[in-house]
């Protein structure tokens, strides 16, 4: 195999790893995230379901404060910006431009998915909002930039 199939083949390679790997680690990572802060604050009856679809942590009681809502809310998807950040830093900028990309997307699709979250925490916006949110708007974004980047580097190529 020529260096340069191996370098075409290696974006392949990692937008695999990215859905066998990483989405079903980060969906992982986004509920403990959300039950970490819970606990930290003082809620002891939250409780994670995973499901095919993906997750979905359940607080169990009442909010103490409206503060709490939106850190609760806020935690899941900083908790996977942070993890992938760090994995984004670790990656060479010379040789892994598209796996960079793939991650810059994913952590800015998570990172918005936050936000919408927080909101739900403060009652701001609805369960339907969310779940609009998680099923349409979040994997079009996210899918949409990955199709983008990948279309992008098989024309320069």
């Amino acid at each position: 195999m020529s260096e340069h199939e191996k370098t075409n083949l290696k974006p392949l390679l990692f937008y695999v790893f990215l859905n066998l790997v990483l989405l079903p680690a980060s969906i992982s990572l986004h509920e403990w995230g959300h039950w970490l802060t819970a606990y930290t604050l003082g809620y002891k009856k939250g409780y994670v379901i995973f499901s095919p679809a993906g997750g979905m942590f359940f607080l169990g009681e009442p909010l103490y404060s409206l503060l709490h809502g939106l850190l609760i809310g806020l935690s899941g998807g900083f908790t996977v910006v942070v993890v992938f950040g760090i994995l984004y830093i670790c990656l060479d900028w010379e040789t892994d431009l598209v796996e960079k990309n793939v991650l810059r997307s994913y952590c800015t699709s998570q990172f918005v998915y936050a936000l919408v979250e927080g909101l739900y925490g403060l009652g701001i916006v609805n369960l339907n909002i969310l779940i609009i949110a998680s099923n349409f708007i979040y994997p079009i974004c996210l899918y949409g930039y990955l199709i983008y980047t990948f279309i992008q580097i098989y024309h320069n190529n």
